[in-house]
């Protein structure tokens, strides 16, 4: 950096003591000129790009697949049509500076906290292992000559794509489920161990010695943990007591933002010249305002659009201009590349190490499907797999055909693992559909055949009625329960593990919190209980024994003073069209058919979205204990209002939802 303000300085000098026709001679031009076909070409590149990320996106693939193979097809390696690559492989690198830093911004220590020892294991071995088999695949393939090379292959493999996840997870409504939330968050870890392992292998540039190899682990570490510690702990404070009260609310997100820039100039050249990534100084730089609501909107408006743009470029020119493409087709790159693919099983792998969430055996049922789940989004590999690989190579750490066999395969990684994991979330969805209008017809049939003398002579309207008796006193009943505390340690596994224990079957569960290190978590769970009726108890007495019973347990785990459970009976909305049904039956309407698990599904999913957007607001900067005493809760009709609706005439206006506040 000083020889760069150096020639600054002396080239200002010089021009100063420069006469005007020193300044104009002949042949030379005042400013900086381009041509207009160089021009054209620019922007038919750019066109060009996000038509071939659009094309994948519709083939069902991440756009980044696209973008590279435009890039590849464009660039140096093949026809040499983009002007000027430098400048856009420069422009590609400002958008991984920019991603870093979102990746910061996005870390969500709530989350983290909830996933528990658990989950950090998962996200270290699914980095650890198939660096490892990396390695040892390469060292297969090269022999034991150069080391170097063979590391820096298998670094290759540690990272996990949370764009990637993020999306498919997003679509397929797993997002904010608890192994939603363990994905996210390992793909967070795995970005962090994949700076270090960057920082590590820019000391294998040199001459290997001791030095060359610890310092810069060491600088890497400590300024993840130190730096970590100040941006988390420390900074955030200073800011909200001395920057907050002197900055309007509406500028307060641009007075950050610029804070946040001045830190990234300040870190980039300290972790640089410090011998650690200077990408990890624009992590720290992101962390630092991991909890502020205000600079994220503002982070969001001011430069999403402008970085997907220049990650587009990225994947086009800091990528596909590296890739070589005529040796990319060629039997000993092909079968190379296939072979590191074995590596992905190290990630598929760490998906067996999800806790079982639900009621099914261990790795049968359901919890295959989280394994399954966590262990797609765990092997699409993304930005960081490409940066290490373009590193290695521009390093002369690897050479091209191992870098091109290399690139193959986690292209391969970002194509086949999403698709089964796009395939595995909507067979899941599709079979606990399909199993529980099974169950609900079934139990439906034997209601309506207890009556052994005449199981088929009822009518219509009398089947309807049995129904109706049975929707009053059935003994399967359906919950809303929801919880209100702080993220500790594990509090995730924790909760399901009790539910499990509590005998209750989750039909849907979601968790949110605002930002910010101790905000308000909030779980909210849709299930089925059973109840055992016994001759001494009404329905409603063992009811009301076994919530609170349910409500006990579930504060023992959470174990915190301001902590809130609340269970409540839910009535899902296919009970009401039943109802309405019924009412209806005098009149010359046509009963549609019902389909009760769907109505099930769809009212536990709206209604957990709903409540999620109303409390995320909510609860935006406000303490546990504020929360707690202002927080709304949707509850429905309890069980005599329906029982009088139902038995009342025929021309009674149709029974309504009500909400009341807590």
């Amino acid at each position: 950096m000083t020889s760069h303000l150096y020639s600054a300085a002396a080239h200002t000098v010089r021009w100063l003591a420069s006469t005007e026709d020193d300044e104009h001679g002949e042949g030379e031009h005042f400013g900086v000129h381009i041509e207009y076909e160089d021009l054209y070409d620019s922007i038919i590149f750019l066109c060009c790009i996000y038509v071939g990320g659009q094309i994948a996106n519709f083939c069902r693939m991440p756009s980044l697949v696209g973008e590279i193979i435009v890039g590849i097809l464009l660039g140096p390696p093949l026809a040499d049509y983009v002007p000027n690559p430098e400048a856009f492989v420069m422009l590609g690198e400002i958008g991984l500076v920019l991603l870093v830093v979102e990746a910061g911004i996005d870390v969500d220590v709530s989350t983290l906290k909830l996933i528990g020892t658990r989950g950090l294991m998962i996200a270290l071995i699914g980095s650890v292992l198939p660096i490892g088999l990396g390695i040892v695949i390469a060292i297969m393939i090269n022999g034991t000559e150069n080391i170097k090379e063979s590391i820096a292959a298998g670094a290759t493999f540690g990272p996990t794509s949370v764009g990637v996840a993020l999306s498919i997870l997003r679509s397929g409504g797993v997002l904010n489920t608890p192994v939603g939330q363990l994905i996210i968050s390992a793909a967070v870890i795995d970005d962090m161990i994949a700076l270090i392992v960057l920082s590590q292998l820019e000391s294998l540039t040199g001459t290997i010695d001791a030095a060359s190899v610890l310092i810069p682990v060491v600088s890497a570490v400590g300024f993840l943990v130190l730096g970590g510690y100040v941006a988390l702990f420390i900074f955030p404070p200073l800011v909200h007591k001395y920057l907050h009260p002197k900055i309007p609310e509406e500028n307060l997100g641009k007075a950050e933002l610029a804070i946040m820039f001045g830190i990234l100039l300040f870190m980039m050249p300290a972790t640089y010249y410090a011998k650690a990534s200077y990408l990890m100084g624009g992590f720290i730089a992101g962390l630092a305002f991991c909890t502020s609501h205000d600079l994220h909107v503002e982070f969001v408006r001011q430069l999403k659009r402008v970085m997907q743009w220049l990650l587009r470029i990225f994947f086009a020119a800091s990528i596909g201009f590296q890739v070589p493409i005529k040796d990319l087709f060629k039997g000993s790159v092909i079968w190379k590349g296939l072979v590191f693919c074995i590596a992905l099983l190290g990630k598929l792998a760490v998906g067996f190490m999800v806790p079982n969430f639900t009621q099914s055996a261990s790795f049968t049922g359901y919890h295959l499907r989280d394994c399954l789940i966590t262990g797609f989004s765990m092997a699409a590999e993304g930005e960081f797999a490409f940066v290490i690989a373009v590193f290695s190579v521009s390093e002369g750490l690897i050479s091209e055909d191992l870098y091109a066999a290399v690139v193959l395969a986690v292209l391969i990684s970002t194509i086949i693992p999403p698709f089964l994991l796009r395939f595995t979330i909507g067979y899941y969805n599709k079979k606990s559909a399909d199993e529980l209008e099974a169950l609900a017809q079934e139990e439906m049939e034997r209601n309506h055949n207890l009556d052994s003398e005449r199981p088929s002579e009822q009518s219509p309207v009398e089947r309807e009625d049995a129904l109706v008796a049975e929707i009053r006193n059935q003994t399967a009943v359906f919950l809303c329960i929801q919880t209100q505390s702080e993220a500790k340690w594990g509090l995730m596994h924790n909760l399901m593990a009790q539910l499990a224990k509590s005998g209750l079957e989750v039909i849907d569960h979601r968790a949110w919190h605002p930002r910010g290190i101790d905000s308000t978590l909030v779980n909210e769970i849709y299930a089925k209980d059973i109840l055992k009726r016994t001759e001494d108890k009404a329905t409603n007495e063992l009811l009301d024994v076994r919530m609170e019973e349910i409500r006990v347990a579930l504060e023992g785990v959470i174990n915190q003073e301001e902590a809130r459970v609340k269970v409540q009976r839910w009535f899902p909305g296919v009970v009401e069209e039943i109802t309405e049904s019924v009412h209806e039956k005098h009149g010359n309407k046509k009963k549609s058919k019902l389909s009760l698990e769907a109505s099930l599904l769809k009212e536990a999913t709206a209604n957990l979205r709903r409540s999620q957007t109303i409390q995320t607001h909510a609860t935006k900067e406000k303490s546990v204990k504020e929360i707690l005493e202002g927080m709304q809760e949707e509850i429905l009709v309890p069980d005599e209002a329906l029982t009088a609706a139902a038995a009342a005439p025929t021309t009674a206006p149709r029974p309504r939802r009500r909400r009341q506040k807590m």
